[in-house]
């Protein structure tokens, strides 16, 4: 265990803007142009391949937003003691289960399933293919498992959804003659992650960890790791459905 020293708000800062930078560098080398987002991007993915997708996607949907709303629980005695972050939680907490009606995000994924013939229990009683479990068990854990510092610095890759929501939205109107409301799920991800209610409150929320000294960190989870393996995490997902599909 690194030892426990408080950051000033510049020092913390500027950690914060360094790991957020291993989030989108990785982002860049590893899954912008992966063959599942080229071929999606140029309306070559098959339908099959979509189909696969959310049948395996669904699960982290659900579970990860559940898991999230246990993070509160766990670090309640520092979000006490700041009360504006504390309103950010609340705020991503919330959203999730409620927009745009009761549910949240993950029953927009229902709608989604339907325009591309995929019925709700096929999602719901996915058998996910090993990429897929990895990705949930490891991101349902950074919720309710790790130190506050690791947690954040982990989920600072939800910016990064905002740019797969855009290729996803883009792609299936432009491709696959989805309509706009079919894709409500994509949009309101991108729009989210991409601003400060989401991607900004993970960097603000960590920010003020690294200054009260919660950046501690265990033997081989440093900072910077848990940034880029989280993205490389979300890789590893999509290679595994491109890969899979038509074979699982």
């Amino acid at each position: 265990m690194a030892e426990h020293i408080k950051m000033s708000p510049q020092e913390a800062k500027e950690k914060v803007a360094a790991l957020r930078q291993i989030v989108l560098d990785t982002y860049e080398k590893e899954i912008k142009n992966h063959p599942f987002f080229e071929d999606l991007r140029a309306g070559k993915l098959s339908k099959e391949h979509l189909r696969f997708w959310i049948r395996n996607w669904y699960a982290f949907a659900l579970e990860v937003n559940t898991g999230m709303a246990t993070v509160y629980h766990q670090f309640v005695g520092f979000f006490k003691r700041h009360p504006e972050l504390e309103d950010l939680i609340a705020q991503k907490i919330g959203e999730e289960f409620t927009t745009p009606a009761l549910g949240g995000h993950a029953r927009m994924l229902l709608r989604l399933g339907k325009a591309l013939g995929v019925a709700p229990h096929e999602m719901i009683e996915a058998e996910l293919i090993p990429e897929a479990r990895g990705l949930v068990d490891f991101f349902v854990r950074s919720w309710i498992d790790i130190p506050l510092a690791e947690c954040f610095a982990i989920h600072l890759e939800e910016e990064i959804f905002g740019f797969v929501s855009q290729d996803f939205r883009t792609s299936l109107l432009r491709h696959y003659g989805l309509s706009k409301d079919d894709i409500q799920y994509f949009r309101v991800h991108e729009e989210a992650d991409l601003s400060e209610e989401h991607g900004g409150a993970n960097q603000t929320i960590l920010q003020k960890a690294l200054e009260e000294g919660y950046g501690n960190e265990r033997a081989g989870w440093p900072l910077e790791y848990c940034a880029r393996i989280s993205v490389q995490m979300i890789t590893n997902f999509y290679e595994g459905v491109y890969r899979r599909c038509g074979r699982d």
